[in-house]
């Protein structure tokens, strides 16, 4: 039983290591080959070379988007190192900005900021090979595994259309590619050829990764000089927001800030010391526990230092735009509280 418990751990961690005998391969070659004109050796040599990638499996799993919180995902893109860059990147690309934003309507610092949460400017745009990125997730991801599959065609559509090597191209653990992190249908159906050389190179070239963010916003409803996030009052969203095309078309947002701090109050301690020892005002100590005598605290007891507040936001047409490009209302918070740090 012993041998035989290993025999049949090995054939299960190494079964459909051959993507091109995965069950749900043939539909994929089928396509191809059928719809596409793609020569059937070809397309099952390549899936062959793709490897089942569980880092990206467990990435697709939990991603900091959907598990962060605000506060924390906030954090990770509103540093001083990508402020700093930002500001660079809008300076040393002035005139090209001059151009995208009079033809797309879509603001430099929109685009910088995209730019800046998705590869720091281009710096790291990613370590896996698109191939497997989209092979594991097509295959071995049920619950978008449609979406992946769909996409693993539209880059080999998109390899052969720029002559790429389709076992060289590298992206992110979700197959997005380039500057700008395009997935294989939004390059082949938004980036544009910006610099005059022919080709629409998001891997390189910057005019090109530059106006190609602006193209797919502009067509995903971007509006020229258009409302993107306003701060409202709970449950008075109706109230105080008035859509500027009276269509009523926006998204009511929550962000939780901060986070709940306590102090367990220690002999000797009186409510003054814990005020100066945490760099809090007297009336703030007393106004966050709500404590109307300031000598009447003894030991043991729990004070709070600092409570989490949920606050309240309007995403306008231009915000809904932003969402196109990454669905998480945290990603496009993200992206519009980075574009103010460079106004």
């Amino acid at each position: 039983m012993k041998y035989l418990f290993i025999i049949i751990f090995v054939f299960s961690n190494t079964i459909h290591a051959n993507y091109s005998e995965h069950p749900e391969a043939r539909d994929v070659i089928e396509a191809l080959v059928n719809k596409h004109g793609f020569d059937e050796k070809y397309v099952t040599q390549i899936l062959q070379t793709a490897k089942k990638q569980e880092k990206i499996l467990k990435s697709m799993s939990s991603p900091a988007e959907f598990t962060w919180t605000w506060d924390r995902y906030r954090k990770l893109f509103l540093e001083d190192k990508r402020i700093t860059n930002g500001k660079k990147f809008i300076r040393e690309n002035s005139n090209l900005f001059d151009r995208v934003e009079d033809e797309f309507g879509v603001p430099r610092e929109i685009i910088t900021s995209i730019l800046g949460v998705e590869t720091r400017y281009g710096k790291i745009k990613g370590n896996y090979r698109v191939l497997d990125s989209l092979v594991t997730l097509g295959f071995d991801f049920p619950r978008r595994s449609k979406f992946f599959k769909s996409e693993l065609i539209e880059f080999f559509i998109l390899t052969r259309e720029n002559n790429l090597d389709i076992n060289s191209v590298l992206g992110s653990y979700a197959g997005a590619m380039g500057y700008g992190q395009f997935i294989s249908s939004s390059y082949r159906a938004y980036a544009i050829d910006y610099d005059g050389d022919g080709y629409a190179d998001l891997f390189n070239s910057v005019p090109d990764a530059v106006a190609s963010i602006a193209n797919y916003l502009k067509k995903h409803g971007w509006k020229r000089d258009g409302a993107i996030v306003k701060r409202v009052e709970l449950n008075k969203v109706s109230k105080t927001y008035k859509h500027q095309n009276n269509i009523n078309k926006y998204i009511p947002l929550k962000f939780t800030e901060g986070k709940e701090e306590k102090y367990i109050v220690q002999e000797g301690d009186s409510l003054l010391s814990i005020a100066i020892s945490h760099d809090l005002e007297l009336k703030q100590l007393m106004d966050l526990n709500n404590i109307k005598n300031k000598n009447l605290i003894k030991s043991g007891q729990t004070i709070l230092l600092n409570k989490s507040q949920d606050v309240y936001f309007i995403g306008d047409d231009n915000f809904i735009a932003i969402t196109k490009y990454n669905r998480s209302h945290f990603y496009a918070k993200a992206v519009y509280d980075l574009s103010l740090e460079f106004k």
